[in-house]
């Protein structure tokens, strides 16, 4: 009777133990799944800086190329004025 106890409770502990160690050992499943998750948010921040790249030289190239763009990139961003202009300042 015992024998048969023994070998019934000793079979569940290794099973319980064996699932323990695939679950939460380290590259047990869970760090599996976190891994998983990781490079997904890797996926999405580099396909988002891809895109930024793609928009950032589309805007070069029109600095490189559109003196109208480029004035006016300069007067807003930069403050720039023409020899001549007066700049009247107003606060809001």
């Amino acid at each position: 009777m015992f024998e048969e106890w023994s070998k019934r409770y000793g079979i569940l502990a290794l099973s319980l133990a064996f699932i323990f160690v695939i679950l939460f050992s380290e590259n047990g499943l869970l760090d599996l799944i976190r891994m998983k998750r990781q490079v997904r948010n890797i996926e999405a921040a580099s396909k988002n800086l891809a895109e930024e790249n793609i928009r950032l030289k589309g805007e070069i190239e029109r600095l490189k190329t559109d003196d109208k763009y480029l004035e006016e990139m300069a007067r807003k961003r930069f403050g720039f004025i023409r020899e001549g202009e007066k700049v009247y300042r107003t606060e809001q």
